[in-house]
């Protein structure tokens, strides 16, 4: 992907980011009140939660006032009837989704996945992500074409570079599986939300050119913080910080010790629940000593209480051939609550 479609889609994204947002349209509330209301919270059967967010202002000011009408939330059903994206809601979720990807040396790679999460309890919950179906495609790599024995795998640890395989250049069968575990803090410093946990990635795949044959740790720290200035409720800054690191490996797999950062804006931009979710990613390769950027700003759209539909195109800034960064990805998914 050459730079002038990456700057054009940079473009996109903040002239979408910056100029869609708008209030949405008050509804006579009685009296001389209006009421709004942004991504109103609701349980299965339609009816509101006690946190449902709606703003009265008096039609008869130049300068309204707002105030909550609703409770403080103290019965709410985490979730439910919101976009599943802030790592501090631990409603139990399901969100199958698909994802493509192309590497910058030419690997091409397509995945469907089962992602989940469960709630042990108000502040422990897991994440659940296992790649059911998986098809590598290395045929338009130099290193293919050249009869080299392995190449860089993108952006994730596969020690010891992507094995050709017998030779065909592509592969399809199931990928590595991970589970991640939160813990939500207590600590307010900095006005942050503090949650801890760890990520582990199982070397379940079918194949070796499908996965790293290691099984990787990483610990995790991640704050959230919500952004008042954002002219709708739910906006919020997410930042996940990992350092990966090599339990066990296959013999000929590379040492894996690795930050991966993820960093999230979340930005309600319509009441009818339409939202935009940059994701930065930010990695560095303490072992190849070299480090990656990417971009991916997901769009969603609140389709009913508990049923998010999204679509995320990505790509990476000024990926490496010879590393295997990630030139170019797109995403699709759909997020149910139960």
């Amino acid at each position: 992907m050459n730079k002038t479609p990456r700057k054009l889609l940079f473009l996109f994204i903040v002239a979408f980011s910056v100029g869609f947002p708008y209030p949405p349209e008050a509804v006579q509330a009685g009296g001389d009140f209006f009421v709004t209301q942004w991504m109103v919270r609701g349980d299965k059967d339609g009816s509101k939660k006690p946190d449902t967010i709606q703003v009265a202002q008096s039609a008869s000011s130049d300068h309204p006032v707002t105030v909550e009408l609703a409770g403080n939330g103290a019965d709410k059903d985490d979730g439910i009837g919101e976009t599943g994206t802030d790592p501090r809601d631990f409603a139990p979720k399901f969100m199958p989704y698909y994802r493509y990807t192309k590497l910058e040396n030419g690997l091409m790679q397509n995945e469907l996945y089962l992602f989940g999460l469960w709630a042990f309890s108000p502040k422990f919950a897991m994440t659940y992500e296992i790649p059911i179906a998986m098809d590598r495609d290395i045929r338009r790599t130099d290193a293919y074409k050249n009869g080299i024995s392995n190449l860089p795998g993108g952006g994730i640890p596969l020690g010891g570079g992507l094995p050709i395989g017998d030779g065909s250049g592509t592969e399809s069968g199931m990928g590595d599986m991970n589970l991640r575990f939160f813990y939500r803090q207590d600590w307010k410093f900095l006005g942050l939300d503090w949650m801890t946990g760890a990520e582990f990635v199982f070397p379940t795949a079918t194949d070796e050119v499908l996965g790293s044959e290691t099984f990787t740790a990483k610990p995790m720290l991640t704050m959230v913080r919500d952004l008042d200035f954002w002219p709708a409720p739910g906006a919020f800054l997410a930042l996940m910080n990992f350092y990966a690191f090599d339990v066990w490996k296959d013999s000929g797999r590379d040492d894996v010790s690795m930050y991966i950062g993820r960093y999230f804006f979340m930005l309600p931009i319509h009441p009818s629940g339409i939202y935009l979710l940059p994701e930065v990613q930010f990695i560095h390769d303490f072992e190849q000593r070299h480090s990656s950027f990417w971009i991916g700003p997901e769009v969603g759209k609140l389709l009913a209480p508990g049923r998010i539909l999204y679509l995320k195109p990505g790509f990476g800034i000024n990926p490496s051939s010879s590393k295997g960064d990630r030139d170019w990805t797109f995403e699709m998914g759909f997020r149910y609550f139960f």
